[in-house]
């Protein structure tokens, strides 16, 4: 996953995840949409910006998940954001062609991401449970009109729900906690960690410590096991024992020999 960082959030939350929230970018599509939209972020002096950029070949990283972004007023604080290509007067059918099927599956393996480790249910809420309080997926259009502090409409009334929940039901089938080979993300090499951290980043480090030898829960909580672990880890590599998944401690878990 690429990281084109924004310029305007929030440094860390103050709610516990409940929502994601799917957004249209109101760009054209394009193999350089996300990518775009990213940069856009980054440097536009409106205050707008999403956790994630989403096109038909790739997947932008703006905004770090245990941060704040600023994209639907009312359910920022407990939201994780996405920004889709495309645009919110799109039809079903145009939600449908080679470059949005491609471009679902892309937010579809995110989506499956989040929504396992935040435990949100695959299903798309109505305005009542938004209002609610209730855990789930939803709308910028919903979020505007439950909390009345926006005016937008995406991603249109022609968004495939159905189609784009069973990919993400598709996408956590077909997860694997094992041990295979695990993409690095770039915005997760420079942490620093205390024991309540959790988030995407630190599930990597998980996934990595136990294909290490490690015996670790692969949940995306950094727990007082994570941090026992990562004293005896620091201590067993000559590193600063600190308990804190630093960018030394980091770079250990995948340079280091296993012994």
């Amino acid at each position: 996953m690429k990281t084109v960082q924004a310029r305007h959030y929030h440094r860390g939350r103050i709610s516990p995840v409940r929502l994601i929230v799917v957004h249209s970018m109101e760009w054209a599509e394009k193999g350089t949409t996300a990518e775009d939209c990213a940069r856009m972020f980054a440097t536009m002096s409106r205050p707008a910006s999403a956790h994630v950029c989403v096109d038909n070949d790739s997947v932008v990283r703006c905004v770090a998940d245990r941060d704040t972004a600023w994209a639907a007023p009312g359910a920022n604080a407990d939201g994780l954001q996405m920004e889709l290509a495309g645009f919110a007067r799109q039809k079903r059918a145009d939600w449908l062609d080679a470059y949005s099927k491609a471009l679902l599956k892309q937010a579809a393996a995110v989506a499956a991401g989040w929504a396992k480790l935040h435990r949100i249910p695959i299903r798309k809420l109505t305005q009542a449970q938004l209002r609610a309080g209730l855990k789930g997926f939803t709308t910028h259009a919903d979020v505007s009109v439950v909390y009345k502090r926006s005016d937008h409409h995406d991603p249109g009334t022609g968004f495939p729900w159905d189609v784009f929940l069973d990919l993400v039901k598709d996408a956590l089938d077909g997860e694997d906690d094992g041990d295979d080979e695990i993409d690095v993300p770039e915005w997760t090499r420079a942490l620093s960690w205390p024991p309540t951290t959790k988030g995407d980043d630190v599930k990597v480090w998980q996934r990595q410590m136990r294909k290490r030898g490690w015996s670790l829960d692969v949940d995306g909580w950094y727990s007082d096991a994570d941090e026992k672990v990562c004293r005896k880890f620091q201590d067993e590599k000559h590193l600063k024992v600190t308990g804190t998944v630093d960018e030394a401690t980091w770079r250990a878990a995948w340079t280091e020999p296993i012994t």
